[in-house]
């Protein structure tokens, strides 16, 4: 959800560099000291004029100040960026890899040890305090290469290079025959007998299914090990692509280019022999991949010491599939140009800046649907869980992406600071010709500000723009995630390095965290959809228990725009006095704030099977919405379309027609007990709403001809019945939940008005 639009007439010191939404009222006097009438009188006369000019909507974010009013700092911070100190970080850390052919800087391996202390040193030399190497709990995998060798269609010697899946294996020199499956779908194995042997296949991660459920069915299957060839998204043909695995390690698998995996095929047809119902060949294969359990990775940090206990924190992580020189030596090389930005403009902040360096982004956990960011999931929660309630916000840089000839990027944030974000990238203006806007998407969970916001931290994220797009089409996860591939934007990279700065600049200089609680609030009320219009679940409480939390909010936001406005008031004014106090008395506004964000984040946010967050009720309210579909085709007699319109996307359910019952009973009991120790643990809505066995059912009666689906009918009638009662369940907890989250919200506002009234 976007912010509203802004306008960038004449503005009020009162509203600020914030960009809150104006008084409306005039201030409370602050500990005995009265603001000046007159000038109050007058703030508010521009106020109403600016918003009666505009038509602004009650809720619409004002307008932020002019673009010429940098906040104090700016013009020092930006003499001092340096991009070329930026790209070359990232490529001296992108070099590093524990395979010569195709890098790899992975969870726990010697090549992320050395990224680490690489950084280290970096951030010492650049002048940072207190550097510190954290050890983190992470599973490790270290990928020092794999190859295939053998003759292909013409009779010449051929090498293939393979790229990496986090499974274990272990191969030298040795002999194996392959044999080319398709997707390697249960029915591409009919008749087919691959014990011992590489299953070569296809796979769309992107439009089909992950690669976990092709590795599990060709391991039940007594495969060797799978080569995939990714086509996830239009490729090169000589591109490796590799993604976290999501699955087993004894299920192994490793990557193949496009060219490579035509001229095996094509060996295999022209000089391959019969075998165990197919064709094949015998290749000469290599491998080491290992698995370790608790290997352990690194997270290093680096600060610059400001006046408070808060603090702005700063993220990029340095692990990475092949030589990952976007995603994410990129990103590491932009925070610490940032910090080093700072250092030398001599800017002394007010609260300290923070520059964390993640490791184990991509992958850290052993056979789980939640295998990825657990560097920053051990960070926030287990290492450094004081973190959480002294950071007033987080900036993450994981994809920018400022690849050759960038134009544009984007900024993503959650409900409560959109409001800033889209003020701060209006304020910052034209400064650079990289245009910026705010994205449409809240933070998600591919990125690791994720676990920072469910722990209470707003952030701030790059999130590439039209950039991101030209990676993910070219060099996402692959051998082709090279500096020479993308070629590096010096404007783009300066353009992420000065927005963010100026951000961090204005966040550094106002006393409450610039949030805004309303929206989140507003977006439940519109995610109970046709059950909140027809009443049949959601009962009286529930309803009520949300309109308070909506008027509770508002209020909220009204406290926290009034006491940043009266800050900037009392400095325009020459009040220093009332300005240090208002400074003062923030932090403990702030904890208050932190806690309520931080329940709203555990009351509220939930996830899907498919790791996309949503409100508590949505997963429910959609599965009972699909079954009811499914229920009335099937009364139709139209099983087919009950299937593929309304089953299918019903938790892992579109598998059930494409692989073994064992290989998709497998990852749907996983889902229920492998989520622990990751950022995904206690946030999915209990119950499974399996329907697979329907669906396998259904599919079998279509392809006989039989008519009479009696029998699901019955059993999804009675599987309705039951999401309908843990959705009342839902809905129960909520309403309870809302009553707190409505205290925890009046209690920021119940301590701004004891210490206005004192």
């Amino acid at each position: 959800m976007t912010a509203g639009g802004t306008d960038t007439g004449r503005l009020s010191y009162a509203q600020g560099m914030d960009g809150q939404s104006p008084v409306e009222t005039q201030p409370a006097t602050y500990r005995g000291t009265a603001l000046r009438v007159g000038a109050v009188l007058l703030v508010i006369a521009l106020l109403i004029s600016v918003i009666a000019g505009n038509a602004k909507a009650k809720n619409e974010p004002p307008a932020p100040p002019a673009r010429g009013e940098a906040p104090g700092g700016y013009a020092e911070y930006e003499a001092a960026v340096d991009v070329e100190f930026s790209q070359a970080m990232a490529a001296q850390l992108s070099v590093l890899g524990d395979d010569p052919a195709t890098g790899n800087r992975s969870a726990g391996s010697p090549a992320e040890s050395e990224a680490a202390t690489l950084i280290e040193q970096t951030m010492k030399d650049i002048g940072l305090q207190n550097v510190t190497v954290d050890h983190a709990n992470s599973d490790g995998w270290t990928f020092k290469g794999g190859s295939l060798d053998f003759v292909d269609a013409q009779g010449e010697t051929y090498h293939a290079v393979l790229g990496g899946y986090q499974t274990e294996i272990y191969a030298e020199n040795e002999p194996v025959p392959v044999v080319y499956l398709g997707e390697g779908t249960a029915a591409d194995y009919v008749g087919i007998d691959v014990r011992d042997k590489l299953v070569l296949i296809d796979v769309n991660q992107d439009e089909d299914w992950w690669i976990n459920y092709p590795a599990l069915q060709a391991k039940l299957k007594g495969a060797r090990a799978v080569l995939a060839m990714s086509v996830m998204e239009k490729r090169d043909g000589d591109r490796i692509g590799s993604q976290d695995i999501c699955g087993p390690p004894d299920a192994p698998v490793l990557a193949i280019s496009q060219d490579d995996s035509q001229a095996l095929r094509n060996a295999i047809e022209a000089r391959g022999y019969e075998s165990g119902g197919t064709r094949q060949l015998n290749v000469n294969f290599n491998a080491n991949s290992d698995i370790r359990p608790n290997a352990g990775t690194q997270n290093v940090w680096g600060e610059i010491p400001g006046q408070t206990d808060e603090t702005i924190l700063f993220i990029a992580h340095y692990d990475g599939y092949y030589h990952a020189f976007y995603d994410d030596a990129s990103g590491i090389g932009l925070i610490l140009g940032m910090a080093k930005s700072f250092v030398e403009s001599a800017y002394e902040p007010r609260k300290t800046l923070r520059f964390i360096a993640h490791g184990a982004e991509e992958w850290g956990r052993i056979d789980t649907e939640a295998d990825w960011a657990i560097g920053a999931y051990e960070q926030i929660v287990n290492v450094h869980p004081d973190w959480a309630e002294s950071a007033f916000a987080l900036i993450n840089i994981d994809a920018g992406y400022p690849l050759e000839n960038m134009h544009s990027f984007d900024i993503s944030a959650p409900y409560e600071i959109q409001q800033f974000a889209s003020n701060s990238i209006v304020s910052f203006g034209d400064r650079t010709q990289i245009k910026i806007k705010l994205s449409e998407n809240l933070p998600d969970t591919y990125r690791e500000d994720f676990i920072y916001n469910a722990m209470g931290v707003p952030t701030l994220a790059s999130e590439g723009g039209e950039g991101e797009a030209r990676y993910l089409a070219a060099m996402y996860h692959s051998n082709k995630d090279l500096l020479e591939e993308g070629g590096y934007s010096m404007a783009g990279a300066e353009a992420i390095e000065l927005y963010f700065g100026y951000a961090t600049l204005m966040l550094d200089q106002m006393p409450l965290r610039p949030m805004h609680f309303e929206a989140r609030f507003t977006a439940l009320k519109e995610s109970y959809g046709e059950n909140n219009a027809k009443g049949s679940l959601i009962d009286y409480h529930l309803l009520a228990n949300t309109e308070r939390a909506v008027s509770a909010a508002q209020a909220l936001d009204q406290m926290i725009s009034r006491y940043n406005a009266e800050y900037r008031m009392a400095l325009h004014d020459g009040e220093k006095e009332t300005a240090d106090a208002l400074m003062s008395d923030a932090a403990a506004i702030n904890t208050k704030l932190y806690n309520a964000y931080r329940m709203i984040q555990n009351e509220l946010l939930k996830l899907s099977w498919q790791m996309e967050p949503q409100f508590p009720n949505e997963g429910l309210q959609y599965d009972i919405t699909k079954i009811g579909t499914a229920i009335a085709a099937l009364k139709s007699g139209k099983a087919v379309e009950a299937i593929e319109d309304s089953l299918s996307v019903i938790k892992f359910a579109g598998m059930a027609t494409v692989f073994d019952k064992e290989t998709c009973d497998y990852f749907v009991k996983r889902m229920q007990t492998a989520l622990e120790g990751t950022w995904a643990e206690r946030r999915l809505v209990s119950g499974t709403c399996y329907v697979d066995d329907v669906v396998r059912s259904l599919s079998g009666k279509i392809a006989a001809g039989d008519t009479d689906y009696a029998a699901e009918i019955d059993a999804l009638e009675t599987l309705k019945n039951d999401q309908e009662k843990q959705l009342s369940r839902v809905y129960s907890e909520m309403s309870d939940g809302l009553a707190r989250l409505t205290n925890a919200m009046n209690a920021p506002v119940d301590l701004y008005q004891e210490r206005t009234s004192s």
